[in-house]
């Protein structure tokens, strides 16, 4: 196994837990909002490093989900995830999970579809 597809396979694994901790934390309505969506941010975070990784892609060590989504279409690639959405689930990385900031409205059930699609589409290029 290369070393680009080592590391892939601990991003796309990472990207795994982190998905099953947006998904049992979605089922509990006690959850906190911030939290969940960390985990669907991270989630996506993984999948497009991995991506990347598959591609050979050298990317800056970032959690910045529009800056690693430029970088995939840069390399000719489509997310099937819209930037907006990127935008607006990126800050969930850090910003609002610790300074009380006013979060962009993302809706559980778009974070979920929007994980689940870039999971059918990172397992597609990765073939």
């Amino acid at each position: 196994m290369s070393p680009h597809e080592e590391q892939a396979k601990a991003l796309l694994a990472a990207a795994q837990r982190d998905d099953k901790a947006l998904r049992i934390l979605a089922r509990d309505p006690e959850a906190p909002v911030e939290t969940t969506l960390f985990h669907a941010q991270q989630a996506m975070e993984k999948l497009l490093k991995a991506v990347l990784v598959t591609k050979g892609v050298v990317f800056p060590r970032t959690h910045d989900l529009l800056a690693l989504f430029d970088l995939v279409v840069e390399n000719d690639l489509q997310v099937p995830v819209p930037r907006d959405l990127m935008a607006r689930l990126g800050p969930y990385a850090v910003e609002f999970r610790y300074l009380g900031v006013i979060a962009p409205e993302v809706g559980l059930d778009e974070a979920l579809s929007a994980v689940e699609t870039a999971w059918v589409w990172a397992r597609e290029v990765l073939q």
